[in-house]
C-alpha cells in the first residue's frame, strides 16, 4: 500500500464522515413516481434524477485512505429502462492491495394505491466477482422494479491508492437531471485536471480547513443540470473516451519541508514496469521450455521462420483465460504446465521464447480499446502486453491470445493508442507507434441468371483478407454449419443457399474463401411485361448505420477496407434492356473513402462493378455529416433498378 509521508500522516485525525446532501436519501415524491417521460428527451427509457459524488481523504490507523461516497436516484419509465436497476461497482486491485466498498444502502420505490411503497435490497442480493486482472466487481439488481419505479442507492468506496483518483464521470447513456460532485484534496497536493467530453462544466474552487485530516484542503465542486445522454452509435472504439468528465493526475506534493514531484513521463512509466520482477528476472527463465523449443526450432534456419513457428506453438498450446494484464497471472512455468494463462502469461512467454531463439524481442505495454485511451502517463492505466520483435530492421507485433491473429495482424482491441517498449537490456524505455492495420478486402463475384418468372439463381464466391478474414473466422467458428447457413440466408434477404463450401476458414494464416449456389425467389418484380431488378441484388446495403443528426466522437471502423463486387447477370430470353442506373463515382473529403458504381450491357448480359472503400480506420467527428450522406447516397444508388422490357 502506498502511504502518506509521515509529515502528512501525523496530522490526520479520525472523525466520523458527516455531509449534508442537497437531495436527501429516501425523500422520493409522488411527482417523481407519476412522471411518464423526461421532458428534455422523450426517447429516454430512464433518467438519473440526482447524483451526488463526494471524494475526500481520511486517516485510517496512520495510513491515508481515499474515500468516495456516492448517492444516486434513477427514474425508470418503461421496461427498456430496467437495465438501469442494476448497478456494478468496479474496484481496482493489485497483487498486494485492493479497493473496497461498504455501507451499501438501496431501495426501490413504487406507487401503489396512491401510497409510496419501499422495497429494500437484501444483503444476499449483492454479488462479488473477479471482473478482470485489475478489477473486482460488486454488483446488485434492485428488487421489485416496475415501469414507473424509482430506484435509489448509496455506497462508500475506500481506496488505499491515495494518489490515483478515479475519473469523475458526468455523463451516462441516459440523461441526468441534476449532478453534484465534490473533491477535497490537501493543500499542497497539486493535481492536474483534464476535462473530457463535449458537455461544458466549470468547477468552483475554494479552500477551508478539513478536521477529518487536520489540514487545509482545496475543494473543487462541479454542478451540472440537464446533462444529455451520450448515445452510442455504430462504429465507436470506446464510448467512455468521449464521456463528459474530469481526470486527475498528481503532479507534486509540497508541504514544507517535504516536497516530492510525481509528474511522470512515459519513460518513467516504462522504467517502473521494466524494474518489476516479472520483466527484470522472470522473463528470461528459459529452463521452463528450452528442451521443447530446441526440437521445435531444429528445422528452422532463419529468424522469420523461427518467429512464426514459436508464435504458432504458443497459439496452439496455450489458451487465454480471458483476463487482461501486463503482469504474470501464473508465470512461465505454471502457464506451460496448465496450458492456460492471462494476456501477460501468453505474450511474455512468446517474448521469452523469441529471445531464446536469438530474436531481438521485447514486451510492449498497451491500453486496449475496452480499457480506454490513457490521457496521461501512469502505470495503472495500462492493462495489456504484446510481444514485439525486430528482424532485419523490420518491426513485428504479436498477440498470441487470439486464435485467429497473425504476425502484424492483431485483434482490433489492440489498436487503441500507442505502446510502451520495455527493453531492459538496451536500457530503452520508449513510447512507440503500433503498426496500423493494413487495408482488408472483401471480394464477391456473382454469376446470376435472371428468370422470366422473377426468380434468380447462380453461384457466389467470396474472398476475405486481413482483418476481414479474421472477422469471418471468428463468426464461422462459433456456429455449426446449419446455424451459419440460416444466418447467411437471413443476412442475404432470404435467399436459398446450397452447396456451401469454405476454404482456409479454420486456420489463422492467409485469406478465407467461401462458395455457394443460391436461388432467390423474390429477385425481381414483374409489372406489365416488364421486369424490375436491383442488379447488386442481395449484396446491397440494407440501411444507413449512421442515424444521429450530430456526432461528438470519431467513427472507428477498426481497420481500413475495400469491398469489391462483380456481378454478371444473364437476362431472360425475349427481354431487352430498357433502362439501367448511371455510372457514378463519389469521394469523401481528403481521400478518406470512395464509392464507384459502373454498369454495362452486352447483348443478353449485364455487367456490374461496385467498389466501396474506406481508407482510414478512424474518421473524425468533423466529417461525420459527409460520411452519413456518403452512406445515404450509396444506399440510394444500390437500390436503383434495371428495367427489362419484353420484346
Amino acid at each position: 500500500m502506498r502511504k502518506f509521508p509521515i509529515v502528512i500522516s501525523i496530522l490526520f485525525i479520525s472523525i466520523q464522515f458527516l455531509t449534508a446532501q442537497e437531495v436527501k436519501f429516501g425523500e422520493v415524491t409522488k411527482e417523481e413516481l407519476l412522471e411518464k417521460e423526461y421532458v428534455n428527451d422523450k426517447s429516454a427509457n430512464a433518467v438519473v434524477v440526482y447524483k451526488n459524488q463526494n471524494t475526500y481523504y481520511v486517516n485510517a490507523g496512520g495510513d491515508g485512505m481515499l474515500m468516495t461516497k456516492v448517492h444516486e436516484r434513477i427514474k425508470i419509465y418503461n421496461k427498456d429502462g430496467f437495465d438501469y436497476a442494476t448497478k456494478s461497482i468496479n474496484l481496482f486491485k493489485t497483487r498486494h492491495d485492493s479497493e473496497g466498498v461498504s455501507k451499501i444502502k438501496a431501495f426501490t420505490y413504487n406507487l401503489e394505491n396512491d401510497k409510496i411503497v419501499e422495497t429494500e435490497l437484501d444483503k444476499n442480493q449483492i454479488f462479488k466477482t473477479e471482473a478482470s486482472y485489475n478489477y473486482k466487481q460488486v454488483k446488485f439488481t434492485m428488487p421489485n422494479v416496475k415501469e414507473g419505479s424509482v430506484v435509489e442507492f448509496s455506497y462508500l468506496i475506500s481506496s488505499p491508492f491515495i494518489w490515483n483518483i478515479d475519473e469523475f464521470r458526468f455523463q451516462y447513456d441516459i440523461p441526468i437531471k441534476k449532478l453534484h460532485a465534490e473533491i477535497r484534496t490537501p493543500k499542497g497536493f497539486k493535481f492536474k485536471q483534464t476535462f473530457k467530453g463535449s458537455v461544458p462544466f466549470y468547477p468552483k474552487e475554494s479552500a477551508e480547513r478539513d478536521n477529518r485530516i487536520g489540514m487545509n484542503v482545496v475543494i473543487n465542486k462541479y454542478n451540472l443540470n440537464n446533462v444529455p445522454a451520450l448515445k452510442e452509435e455504430n462504429y465507436v472504439d470506446n464510448i467512455d473516451n468521449y464521456r463528459a468528465g474530469v481526470m486527475f493526475e498528481l503532479v507534486s506534493v509540497n508541504i514544507p519541508p517535504y516536497f516530492k514531484s510525481y509528474a511522470q513521463t512515459w519513460k518513467d512509466v516504462a522504467q517502473t514496469i521494466g524494474n518489476s520482477d516479472d520483466y527484470k528476472n522472470e522473463l528470461d527463465k528459459s529452463n521452463s521450455f528450452d528442451d521443447e523449443l530446441d526440437i521445435l526450432l531444429a528445422n528452422e534456419d532463419d529468424q522469420m521462420g523461427k518467429m512464426k513457428s514459436i508464435f504458432k506453438y504458443v497459439k496452439d498450446n496455450i489458451t487465454w483465460n480471458g483476463i487482461d494484464g501486463k503482469y504474470f497471472y501464473n508465470g512461465l512455468k505454471k502457464t506451460l504446465k496448465e496450458k492456460k494463462g492471462n494476456a501477460a502469461d501468453i505474450n511474455l512467454l512468446t517474448v521469452a521464447m523469441l529471445r531464446y531463439a536469438g530474436i531481438d524481442a521485447n514486451p510492449v505495454i498497451i491500453s486496449t480499446k475496452e480499457n480506454a485511451v490513457p490521457f496521461f502517463p501512469t502505470v495503472d492505466r495500462l492493462n495489456y502486453v504484446l510481444a514485439y520483435a525486430i528482424i532485419n530492421d523490420k518491426p513485428y507485433f504479436l498477440d498470441a491470445t487470439e486464435e485467429f491473429s497473425d504476425v502484424n495482424l492483431l485483434p482490433i482491441k489492440d489498436y487503441n493508442w500507442r505502446g510502451i517498449l520495455i527493453d531492459n537490456d538496451s536500457m530503452k524505455w520508449d513510447l512507440i507507434d503500433i503498426n496500423s492495420p493494413n487495408k482488408a478486402q472483401r471480394m464477391a463475384n456473382l454469376e446470376l441468371t435472371l428468370n422470366e418468372d422473377g426468380t434468380s439463381e447462380g453461384k457466389c464466391s467470396l474472398r476475405y483478407t486481413k482483418h476481414a478474414a479474421m472477422d469471418y473466422r471468428k463468426e464461422y467458428k462459433d456456429k455449426n454449419e446449419e446455424s451459419y447457413l440460416t444466418d447467411l440466408e437471413t443476412r442475404f434477404n432470404g435467399i436459398e443457399v446450397s452447396n456451401h463450401e469454405t476454404r482456409n476458414a479454420t486456420t489463422f494464416e492467409g485469406p478465407v474463401s467461401e462458395f455457394f449456389d443460391f436461388f432467390d425467389e423474390n429477385a425481381s418484380e414483374i409489372i406489365n411485361d416488364k421486369i424490375y431488378f436491383q442488379p447488386l441484388t442481395f449484396l446491397k446495403k440494407g440501411e444507413n448505420p449512421f442515424k444521429m443528426e450530430k456526432r461528438e466522437y470519431p467513427v472507428d471502423f477498426g481497420f481500413p477496407f475495400k469491398n469489391t463486387y462483380v456481378v454478371n447477370i444473364k437476362i431472360p430470353e425475349g427481354y431487352s434492356l430498357e433502362s439501367k442506373p448511371e455510372t457514378i463515382l463519389m469521394k469523401l473529403p481528403e481521400d478518406m473513402g470512395a464509392f464507384k458504381y459502373v454498369i454495362n450491357n452486352d447483348d443478353n448480359m449485364i455487367k456490374l462493378l461496385v467498389n466501396y472503400e474506406i481508407n482510414h480506420s478512424k474518421i473524425g467527428a468533423d466529417v461525420y455529416l459527409y460520411l452519413k450522406e456518403f452512406y445515404k447516397q450509396i444506399i440510394v444508388k444500390e437500390s436503383e433498378q434495371i428495367v427489362l422490357s419484353k420484346i
